[in-house]
């Protein structure tokens, strides 16, 4: 009897996968979002036309050229550190999740190539998908080896290449351009195409919404899925497992969007709690605010949520009034985001509206204008308003030449976000809104010492706070054709949230009740 022949591997019962249609996209599971592949497509038919509008001296038969993430390997070892995370640009216009790839793109016809790496089968990795798999299951024109990039685009008259190279103005780390052998023997360009392409992920076309409030609907349900879990006596990182294993099992989000910010007690006036020096670690006390500040990933989209509820079930008086003056904030400003309505315009709001809750409950005293020239409002909210939100947390959001407004105009700036600041709102756009307000003893004492700014504040009122840490609101929205779409869904006043801890709905999740 002759040997057994193998059974080839079948990658059709990953997440990529090709439609009766022969459409490739891409899913995780049978209860999971199917991102078709036309959304980079899209993205990349879309960028190309901007290069042709607004490049100086274009030329026919240009191309752009792109370089995917390579692995993240850890110290000295032979290990990676994190699970592999596609670049936010390389996803954006090729969906692809592997490290190592390059891309191109004809700025005229919209054709696309993806080049791989040669590789070896091994038992380590597996057999290795062909140049026609990519195509098939990308959705691009052609694949070739990374090892000829240079005689395709030969091959193919590349008369200008566009390389992506340009800084993050939220991050200020930049991006370099890509190289290759015998890069230098093409005409190259690399200031047109990074703010073009930021102004691109800005701008979400209706694919790109729909991966995000599929992410924001997974989110928003697991930060539910926390509030039922969450008891005196649990550790904090206990509670944000539950969020990273809901998000996972029923929404296939292998990854969370940013490390979960999840502080208790008097912790939550640590604006990015979580990190190394605070890593979730401590034991949630009966009467604590937990602040949980939590957001799933899917197909490298991804949201940002927070939550801010009392472990017990009910706010204490100084809680509620605290929370009710954020969640008042939050619709100050929500019911003034419209097309046209600027960053700058709504952060102004945003303070105020604060500073105004702060006079009413009698923790300042003065007029809003005084309390807002002598900057109050970043003593008890000492952050920016909100960010865009899209391939990454923090989301590029364009540049001050995209915005028209001139370097006298960005100096007005009275806290960070400097593109943002003077971006006017478009439809499509999907930001957050993420009023706080905080007792924070670094800020608040030095502020009742100084002359200007102590005489304005109410000490033995606000020494009632002390202690409880701080609210935030964060909520998720997308701007629309005449004001926005809240996309975020959770618990949000007092007596909803009161009553959803009281009385939980059914769930889904059966060791929760173990808790």
């Amino acid at each position: 009897m002759g040997a057994e022949q193998s059974t080839p591997l079948n990658f059709e019962v990953g997440a990529l996968k090709v439609d009766e249609n022969n459409s490739p996209y891409f899913q995780m599971g049978p209860d999971t979002l199917r991102v078709p592949m036309e959304l980079h497509k899209e993205a990349r038919e879309n960028l190309g036309r901007a290069v042709r509008d607004s490049a100086e001296d274009y030329t026919v038969n240009s191309y752009m050229y792109f370089q995917a993430a390579g692995d993240n390997q850890k110290y000295d070892t032979d290990q990676n550190y994190v699970v592999f995370r596609q670049d936010s640009y390389f996803n954006w216009l090729f969906g692809s999740k592997e490290s190592g790839l390059s891309g191109a793109v004809n700025c005229d016809t919209g054709e696309s190539i993806l080049f791989i790496p040669r590789q070896v089968e091994s038992v380590w990795s597996g057999p290795i998908k062909s140049p026609d798999w990519y195509v098939r299951h990308y959705g691009v024109n052609e694949c070739f080896y990374t090892d000829q990039i240079t005689t395709v685009l030969n091959e193919k008259r590349c008369s200008n290449l566009y390389l992506l190279e340009g800084m993050n103005r939220f991050s200020y780390v930049s991006t370099f351009a890509p190289i290759f052998e015998g890069i230098e023997k093409f005409s190259l360009d690399k200031t047109t195409l990074y703010p073009l392409a930021v102004a691109g992920r800005v701008r979400k076309t209706d694919k790109e919404l729909d991966v995000i409030r599929y992410v924001t609907k997974v989110t928003s349900e697991g930060h539910r899925r926390v509030m039922l879990a969450a008891k005196a006596g649990m550790m904090e990182y206990q509670a944000m497992s539950i969020f990273t294993y809901y998000c996972y099992m029923y929404g296939g989000c292998r990854e969370v969007g940013y490390i979960p910010i999840c502080p208790s007690g008097d912790r939550t006036k640590i604006l990015h709690y979580g990190g190394q020096s605070a890593p979730n670690d401590k034991q949630i006390q009966d009467g604590d605010l937990c602040l949980f500040d939590m957001g799933g990933e899917y197909h490298c989209y991804l949201t940002d949520i927070t939550t801010t509820f009392p472990v017990n079930g009910t706010f204490t008086q100084v809680q509620r009034t605290t929370y009710e003056m954020v969640l008042d904030t939050v619709h100050a400003v929500v019911n003034r985001i419209r097309p046209g309505f600027t960053w700058r315009e709504a952060r102004i709001v945003c303070y105020r509206a604060l500073l105004r809750n702060l006079v009413e409950q009698g923790l300042l005293v003065g007029s809003v204008d005084d309390l807002y020239d002598a900057k109050l409002h970043r003593i008890f909210m000492p952050h920016g308003i909100g960010h865009f939100i899209g391939g990454d947390v923090h989301d590029v959001g364009g540049n001050a030449s995209l915005w028209c407004w001139s370097d006298a105009e960005a100096k007005d700036v009275d806290w960070y976000d400097p593109d943002l600041e003077w971006c006017p709102l478009e439809k499509n756009m999907v930001l957050t809104i993420e009023p706080g307000c905080y007792y924070n003893d670094v800020l608040l004492d030095p502020a009742l010492a100084d002359p200007t700014q102590g005489k304005l504040m109410v000490k033995s009122e606000i020494d009632k706070y002390r202690g409880i840490g701080g609210v935030r609101i964060e909520e998720v929205f997308i701007v629309t054709a005449d004001g926005c779409e809240i996309i975020s869904d959770v618990p949000r006043t007092v007596t909803e949230i009161e009553e959803y801890m009281k009385n939980p709905p059914p769930h889904d999740i059966p060791f929760l009740d173990a808790f």
